[in-house]
């Protein structure tokens, strides 16, 4: 699948690093996402017993390494645009490439973060593509996040679209739809964290191979 060119502006992977989640309401999402993604990797160890706690864990795309620190260590960060693979700070594996083309052998992974992407991914096909090769790498959990249809922020972001308002380039989907996504790729889902549940889209999910023992039910 051929991807569109990840151009930005000269500087902008050292302002995201350093501005954007520091202060204001910038500052209260990182509060919640971090608090979401310990949530739900307490979630892991709980649902799936028989997986391993150790192992390298994959986070892909991890920008300039903001939840990095959240994972099981050691972790791998990958991303697409190199500015931002430079930016994450020690020294710790990286490498730039792309989410769809992981450059690993498979089930190379103890589990994986894939945070902040799929929103900016329209279509299922692309969606579907992107947790098969999480999948591929990955032995256990993946955690990853999405903008939940069912909200109140995805209400008004179609409202502007409506008006003809510029749009955001971000896609929402429902759980229902998700859940038929992981299935295609071979996935599971095991728990959802909402932000704020209706409120704001951005919602965390672990979800496990299809293979996998799960002794937790969904929780919506």
């Amino acid at each position: 699948m051929a991807e569109t060119p990840y151009e930005r502006e000269p500087g902008y992977a050292m302002r995201y690093r350093d501005r954007r989640f520091q202060s204001g309401s910038g500052a209260a999402t990182d509060r919640r996402e971090r608090r979401a993604l310990r949530d739900l990797l307490a979630a892991a160890s709980a649902a799936t017993p028989t997986a391993t706690a150790t192992g390298i864990w994959l986070d892909a795309p991890s920008g300039a390494g903001r939840m990095s620190d959240e994972l099981p260590q050691p972790v791998v960060q990958v991303d697409r645009d190199p500015e931002m693979v430079r930016a994450a700070p020690g020294d710790g594996a990286r490498a730039c490439a792309s989410v769809l083309r992981l450059p690993f052998v498979d089930d190379a992974f103890a589990g994986a973060l894939c945070h902040r992407l799929l929103q900016h991914i329209p279509t299922p096909v692309e969606r579907i593509d992107i947790l098969r090769e999480l999948r591929r790498v990955t032995t256990g959990p993946i955690v990853f996040s999405f903008f939940d249809a069912r909200s109140l922020q995805h209400v008004r972001r179609q409202l502007r679209r409506r008006l003809g308002k510029r749009r955001s380039g971000r896609s929402a989907v429902s759980r229902r739809q998700l859940q038929r996504e992981l299935a295609a790729a071979g996935l599971r889902a095991v728990r959802f964290v909402a932000l704020r549940r209706f409120f704001s889209d951005q919602t965390l999910v672990l979800c496990v191979p299809e293979c996998a023992p799960v002794t937790a039910a969904v929780s919506t």
